[in-house]
């Protein structure tokens, strides 16, 4: 098992009176830019911008408009669901690279991406744009009918999607796009093509408990090996919702086969991940979902 800390909560620095939550508590990507962290959340409509090396608040960046409704089983309806979110590399317009926060894709309401363009010191300019990703989306549900995407990479030039499949019937895979392919597109200001997809690969993650290991996001490593996030939820549904019994992190080599699977050492939903070569080991920071609106996502780090 691999032994895990914490190192602080997800609060943000918002006006008292605010409507929005105070924290993040549904964290479910996590992506690691020069001192920056951001995370998006499968249930708000900003990135949550945090200092790496401070616990200072973090402070939210809207991305996408329009207030969601309170009520739970409403917002869980109408929520956009982004899942995962990928430091994309310097392209077209944008001498800094951008970030790309990318729906779900398990309902209808869950095809939308969002470009987010970076300044010189890494932070988001303040523009940001939709993406539709309903095209693409649409050509993987012939492969993958219960589609879910929960985690980005960009390895090499492929950026890489992970499938997360919880039930029998769901599968975990990983899509590997044209990265090329993807910010032609992007710097168009178009959506992105079915014709990007090189591949999808079915994944076997093995179990934790007697439950499916299914994947739940994805950091790439400089040495083209790539880090990835899973959990174990007991459901019936392919998208989650059940109850967990533990959470792992993995490796995939170069070729993109999962060479390495190791539970955590915490009962917790893993969500997201960054992970960094440093040295003789791989340093990693994971966000979880807590679960509760009221209590706030920790930020999590460990060592391999």
């Amino acid at each position: 098992m691999i032994p895990v800390s914490k190192l602080r909560d997800l609060t943000l620095n918002v006006p008292e009176g605010a409507k929005r939550s105070p924290h993040i508590s549904a964290a479910s990507s996590l992506e690691r830019h020069k001192q920056h962290l951001f995370v998006v959340a499968d249930d708000e409509m900003d990135l949550g911008v945090f200092p790496l090396e401070t616990s200072e608040h973090g402070r939210p960046v809207e991305i996408l408009e329009g207030p969601l409704p309170s009520d739970e089983d409403t917002r869980k309806q109408e929520k956009p669901d982004l899942e995962a979110v990928v430091l994309l590399p310097p392209f077209g317009r944008h001498d800094h690279g951008a970030l790309l926060a990318l729906g779900s894709g398990s309902s209808d309401k869950r095809n939308r991406g969002v470009l987010i363009p970076l300044q010189k010191d890494g932070l988001p300019t303040g523009e940001h744009g939709l993406v539709d990703l309903l095209p693409l989306y649409e050509s993987l549900k012939e492969q993958l009918p219960e589609l879910n995407i929960e985690g980005a990479a960009v390895v090499g030039r492929v950026l890489r999607l992970l499938q997360r499949g919880n039930n029998d019937e769901g599968r975990n895979a990983r899509i590997d796009l044209d990265l090329e392919g993807v910010l032609t597109a992007l710097a168009s200001g178009g959506e992105l093509p079915p014709s990007a997809v090189q591949e999808v690969v079915e994944c076997d993650l093995g179990q934790l408990h007697g439950v499916k290991l299914c994947f739940s996001d994805a950091s790439a490593l400089a040495d083209g090996r790539m880090m990835f996030a899973a959990s174990a939820e007991d459901s019936g549904s392919s998208y989650g919702d059940g109850k967990t019994v533990g959470s792992a992190v993995g490796i995939m080599d170069r070729d993109g086969a999962v060479v390495m699977v190791e539970p955590i050492d915490v009962d917790v939903k893993l969500e997201g991940l960054a992970a960094r070569l440093e040295g003789d080991h791989i340093s990693l920071l994971m966000v979880t979902d807590a679960d509760d609106p009221s209590v706030p996502s920790p930020l999590l780090q460990a060592k391999l």
